[in-house]
This record gives structure tokens, C-alpha cells and sequence, in this order.
């Protein structure tokens, strides 16, 4: 069973790419809590079951009954086509009347609600702050976690950008997820629920997420945009050294130089340290000088190598891991 969404006119489509932590924390919840596992690394959720002391068991059990993906409009980004904070979708949920939540479910399963959310909309008022406080809750230990993958999601959003200059969506669509695929106009992904969509003039937003390799959040029906939350490319790598992760990301001879440059080395130091020949360590080194990873100076005859800010939030982000 398969929802999927007719894209006519892939390269008229308007793209954008939005971080909004707070679609990650919802995933990672369902992974961790409520027994929906997508994969993601068990350091994460270690850190989401210890951060969230007493959830309302109502809560998770609404969120992820398995065989079904009902999830209200209200607890997702909706029609937020800029970033999204958490403290900002807190105050939204908090200042939700409990009717609100009442409605969309119904309006969702066209009727009588299925059992598993029941107990929430009897009393969906507690429903609501229940969920905002487990949102914040995992946010607070997840949040560190955001900030070092930082680096990776503006690669990310760089990489849409280009995707859609070129002209060639079809091909990220068909990198976003191992089960999305785009053939034919379409683009196509399981479902407990499939339904049929067609995008005609609305946009389409990309949300990365950091989550398991077989996370996927997505709305069709708005009105102004549909928008699809996946997996942040190299942020589901498989519980290896950090070095064997980094490799996974930028290749085994700059991961080893990256890796290396635990302070600044000559360029003979470095070739050593790293096992490769001098010309094999220059030249890789030019690639990540271009991509400000590394920086190079001059001091008398020997030229120093050293990594820059940038590059130490990327090893450190792999090091946590």
C-alpha cells in the first residue's frame, strides 16, 4: 500500500528547505516511546527516554499505535514554510483550546475516532499540554545534539538549492528515503493509509530530519504546500568509531587528515600520521582547504595545516555519536 503525489511539472515546482527541530523530536519520541522504531542511533534514544521522566502515557500511545498514522495537523509544522523554533511551536500547543484537537482527529478519520485516541479526546485540553511538556522535555536533551548537526543540515540545504537549479529533483526526490521513489511523475512512498494527492500549484517543502534512516513525516493536503520530513543524510550512520562515521561522509583520506588535525601539523608531519603519500595528502588537503574544513600558513620553510572551526563541529558532531 502506497500514498503517493503527482508532480506534473517537477522542474516548475517552488522548493524550499525548512529546519524545524521540532518534526525530529516528534519522530525520535516514536521511536523511542512509543515503539515505532525508524533506526535512529540508540545514543538518541537513550537521551529522549531519559529526558522524558513521566510521559503522559495517553500521549504516546496516541502518537504511535501501530497500523496507523493519525497524527493532527497541530502537533505537526503545518503551513510554517519558514523554520519552525520549538519554544514557538510550545506556545502554539499551549494556547490551543482542547477542541481544536477534538476537531482535526475527527476531520482526519472522517467520523469515529479509532480506539487509541480516544482517551486523549476525552480529556484533549491535557491531551495538548501533555505533549507540549514532552516535546520540551526531549528538546532540552536533544538540543546539543541539533546544534552539532548543524553543519550537516546546511550542507543539506545546499544541496536542495542545487538540486533544484539543476534541474534535476527527480534525483533528489529518489535520494531522500530508501522507500520514496519518484517514477513517472510521481512520487510514491508505504502507507497505512494510502491516499492519492496531486500537487497542481502549491509548493513543495523539505524538512530534514534527525531521526532513523526509515523516519518519514509528511503532509499532502494543505492548502498552500505539501511538505515530506525525512531522514538528514549522514545523521543515521551505524554505531562505529567516530573516524569510520566521518569516512562515511567525506572519504577515507580526509576523514583520516580531519581526524588528525588535533592541532596544527606540517605538511610531512601530517603525510606520516596519516600513512599516504605527500602528493595524495596535498592534494585532498587543496579539496578541503576549498571547502573551509582546513587552513593552511606559511611559517619560514614549513607549512602548517590546521583544521578550522567549521571542520572541528564536524568531527565533534561524528565524535558524540
Amino acid at each position: 500500500m502506497h500514498t503517493s503525489l503527482l508532480i506534473e511539472r517537477i522542474d516548475r515546482v517552488p522548493v524550499t528547505v525548512t529546519l524545524t527541530p521540532g518534526l525530529s523530536m516528534l519522530a525520535l519520541i516514536t521511536d523511542a516511546l512509543a515503539g515505532r522504531a525508524r533506526g535512529a542511533p540508540e545514543a538518541w534514544r537513550r537521551l529522549v527516554r531519559s529526558a522524558a521522566r513521566r510521559p503522559d502515557p495517553t500521549v504516546v500511545r496516541s502518537l504511535a499505535s501501530p497500523g496507523f498514522s493519525v497524527l493532527p495537523d497541530l502537533v505537526l509544522p503545518g503551513e510554517f514554510t519558514r523554520d519552525l523554533d520549538v519554544p514557538d511551536q510550545l506556545d502554539m500547543l499551549r494556547d490551543l483550546p482542547g477542541d481544536a484537537l477534538v476537531e482535526e482527529v475527527e476531520t482526519i478519520v472522517g467520523g469515529r475516532p479509532p480506539e487509541h485516541w480516544r482517551p486523549a479526546l476525552t480529556h484533549p485540553h491535557r491531551w495538548l499540554h501533555g505533549y507540549a511538556a514532552l516535546l520540551e522535555e526531549v528538546w532540552s536533551a536533544m538540543r546539543p545534539v541539533w546544534e552539532r548537526a548543524r553543519p550537516l543540515l546546511e550542507r543539506e540545504v545546499e544541496r536542495v538549492a542545487v538540486a533544484a537549479a539543476r534541474r534535476s529533483l527527480d534525483v533528489l526526490l529518489n535520494s531522500l528515503h530508501p522507500n520514496c521513489r519518484y517514477r513517472d511523475d510521481t512520487l510514491s512512498f508505504p502507507d497505512f493509509e494510502p491516499e492519492h494527492f496531486t500537487i497542481g500549484s502549491r509548493g513543495l517543502v523539505l524538512m530534514p530530519m534527525l531521526a532513523g534512516p526509515e523516519a518519514l513525516i509528511s503532509r499532502l493536503d494543505g492548502p498552500e504546500a505539501v511538505w515530506l520530513g525525512y531522514p538528514l543524510p549522514g545523521a543515521d550512520l551505524p554505531p562505529r568509531r567516530h573516524e569510520d562515521r566521518l569516512r562515511l561522509l567525506v572519504g577515507d583520506v580526509r576523514a583520516a587528515i580531519l581526524t588528525a588535525l588535533e592541532r596544527p601539523l606540517t605538511m610531512g608531519a601530517l603525510a606520516r600520521r596519516v600513512g599516504y603519500a605527500p602528493n595524495a595528502v596535498s592534494y585532498h588537503c587543496n579539496r578541503l582547504e576549498s571547502a573551509g574544513l582546513i587552513s593552511r600558513r606559511r611559517d619560514g620553510r614549513e607549512i602548517y595545516v590546521e583544521r578550522t572551526p567549521r571542520a572541528s563541529v564536524v568531527v565533534d558532531l561524528f565524535a558524540g555519536w
